[in-house]
């Protein structure tokens, strides 16, 4: 589609990301292979259509590197209020955390292989608008607040935790 588009206009302005396709059921009703056609369309059509699009159009728009990572948060998102619905009625409330970059082991690995690491920190903690690394605790104290009867009455939240990361 994409090539062909190319080659009788010359150029590629436009990708409208308009795959749709649904299921009824929640998660434990929702059969594996329902579940595989609807990724097929909702998803992998989405990123196929982008993923082919956006080479003849890099040149006249800016591309940020994390695609595959920002569509599977937002997957989450979106399942986690969707399984907040389904289940409310037996009781279970079901919320989601979305962490900034954590000083973490995995970052913490990332510096011990860089010859750059004190610039590679810097660059991290430059993306939080409180410009430094979250510290696990934060998070936890995050969990343990939607894990508690202060948090009773929330369900199908997505709490951020990110330092402001966000808001940039």
């Amino acid at each position: 589609m994409i090539r062909d588009t190319v080659a009788r206009f010359g150029k590629l302005d436009v990708l409208v990301n308009n795959a749709g396709y649904g299921i009824p059921g929640s998660v434990t009703e929702t059969d594996e292979g329902d579940w595989n056609k609807l990724v097929a369309v909702n998803i992998n059509g989405v990123f196929f259509g982008c993923k082919y699009a956006i080479p003849e159009m890099r040149a006249r728009v800016g591309i940020r590197d994390r695609a595959a990572y920002c569509a599977s948060k937002d997957a989450v998102a979106a399942l986690t209020r969707a399984m907040a619905l389904d289940h409310v009625a037996d009781n279970i409330r079901i919320n989601a955390i979305v962490p900034g970059t954590i000083d973490s082991p995995y970052f913490q690995e990332i510096f011990a292989k860089s010859d750059r690491a004190a610039e590679l920190r810097r660059h991290l903690e430059s993306r939080q608008a409180m410009n430094w690394l979250g510290q696990s605790e934060e998070v936890a104290n995050g969990m343990l607040f939607l894990a508690s009867d202060e948090a009773s009455f929330m369900t199908d939240a997505v709490l951020t935790i990110d330092g402001g990361m966000t808001v940039h």
